[in-house]
């Protein structure tokens, strides 16, 4: 039965008792969303009239993001209509008359004042729960964020599968797992600029322009557990923060792929962490797939994701046969690609598996390869299968092998609950090895031929204390 936010066709649907539901405004996740006919969730800006408020916010016109979400200070108060007020004949009552009208209108302002802050001090801090004022040289006051707590840039229900405390299947009944992080902030009368930076220095910054005409900056694709360090700029006065992201997947936001998502954050047995960064999986890029032609990068979106990631390597697990023209990476001319007909599951075990493994597998322990997108068509079955395995070099746990392969259900609900990677491990049971982990090493070492030089060599790569 669906419940809650889905997506479906590009849309985002609300349902209830497996019904698109007309819910006017909800809360999930500490956003707030618009959900009008037909269950279909809206952009853009919406009047939303008391009957559909549900006492989350006063009536009035909203603006709702590219991701649904209400953006912040977008309320704007309702025109009242005033009635004419009859002359008295007598001076007295009419003097009464207009110095009561001039009271109630002064309660009235002061009311709708009230609602105009607190419905932008409401959406601020679900956001960021408390801000910070400092003058500039010319006694301008400048406000910015103040991150008394982390940054959580995943749903909550995304977080709770990374701790451990939700199962991926009850997580994709609330919809996107994917959070942007909103930098809001208040300038008077001038622009700003925002750098950020991984570094305390400031070194390999990204700048953002903080328009006055604007509240708040969506950035997307931080990385999680991440302190960042920042400086605002405004004319000749510079504030300097920082903030720390939450510990979660990472899932990624581009436009026109899905199911896309970093495989690093983990921990592995032996107390080490998988760096973030290295390598992207996700759905091809080209719409080549079984003549879906749905997972396809427009140029803008191509250049987009090569100037956050600055992938070196398209490793396509596809077979060569999706494309019969000299293949180039919709990544741009200056990023390698090659195709693997990689295996999927079971297949691993064939004795024409064990080439591509091979291949893929030396080209995993090649530095000048990262950072690096992995995909298939769906980024589910053979992207799966070559990530589980993988996972199993780096001696990530068992329980965190199969969360990773069932994330892959907030895109694709069925692999939620699949058990299909149970079929690698039936087939290493006869693999000599004490633990799973070694077992696939052991499969890679000494039937595929990959060596250990290139074991160590991709444990080199991903792995920091």
């Amino acid at each position: 039965m669906k419940d809650g936010l889905l997506f479906e066709d590009g849309e985002l649907i609300y349902y209830e008792n497996d019904q698109p539901c007309h819910a006017g405004l909800i809360r999930v996740d500490d956003a707030i969303y618009y959900i009008g006919s037909e269950g279909r969730a809206v952009k853009g800006e919406h009047v939303v009239h008391r009957g559909m408020t549900h006492d989350i916010l006063p009536h009035g016109r909203y603006t709702f993001g590219d991701d649904y979400k209400l953006i912040v200070g977008s309320y704007v108060a309702p025109i009242k209509r005033t009635k004419k007020v009859k002359r008295r004949s007598k001076r007295r009552k009419s003097s009464r008359k207009v110095s009561r009208k001039y009271v109630w209108s002064l309660v009235a302002l002061a009311a709708a004042v009230v609602l105009i802050f607190g419905a932008v001090w409401l959406a601020e801090t679900m956001s960021h729960p408390a801000s910070v004022t400092a003058p500039d040289t010319t006694g301008r006051t400048v406000g910015l964020p103040s991150f008394d707590e982390e940054i959580l840039l995943c749903s909550d229900a995304a977080k709770q599968v990374f701790d451990g405390d939700l199962s991926v299947a009850d997580a994709i009944k609330t919809g996107d797992p994917y959070r942007a992080m909103t930098f809001s902030y208040r300038l008077n009368n001038a622009d700003g600029v925002l750098t950020l930076s991984e570094n305390e220095d400031l070194s390999d910054a990204t700048t953002y322009v903080m328009s006055k005409k604007s509240t708040a900056l969506t950035i997307d694709n931080l990385k999680t557990g991440t302190t960042y360090y920042y400086t605002v700029t405004v004319g000749d006065d510079v504030y300097p923060g920082s903030f720390h992201t939450a510990a979660a997947n990472r899932f990624i936001k581009i436009p026109g792929i899905i199911n896309t998502r970093d495989i690093g954050g983990y921990k592995t047995l032996d107390g080490k962490t998988v760096k973030q960064g290295l390598l992207i999986r996700g759905t091809e890029l080209d719409g080549y797939g079984k003549g879906t032609n749905i997972y396809y990068l427009t140029d803008d979106a191509a250049k987009t994701m090569q100037d956050t990631f600055e992938f070196r390597y398209e490793m396509d697990l596809r077979s060569p046969t999706v494309s019969n023209v000299d293949y180039q990476s919709r990544l741009g001319a200056d990023v390698r690609h090659d195709f693997y007909d990689s295996p999927s599951y079971g297949t691993i075990f064939n004795v024409s598996a064990e080439e591509p493994l091979r291949r893929i597998f030396a080209d995993l322990a090649k530095p000048e390869n990262y950072p690096m997108y992995m995909h298939c068509t769906y980024g589910a079955d053979r992207t799966g299968t070559i990530i589980f395995l993988l996972q199993g070099v780096l001696n990530i746990s068992e329980e965190d092998m199969q969360k990773e392969y069932q994330l892959t259900g907030f895109t694709h609900p069925d692999f939620a609950t699949s058990t299909s990677y149970m079929a690698i491990c039936s087939g290493l049971e006869k693999v000599e090895g004490n633990t799973l982990q070694e077992k696939i090493v052991n499969y890679l070492t000494n039937t595929v031929g990959v060596t250990a030089e290139e074991i160590a060599q991709i444990r080199a790569i991903y792995l920091t204390d």
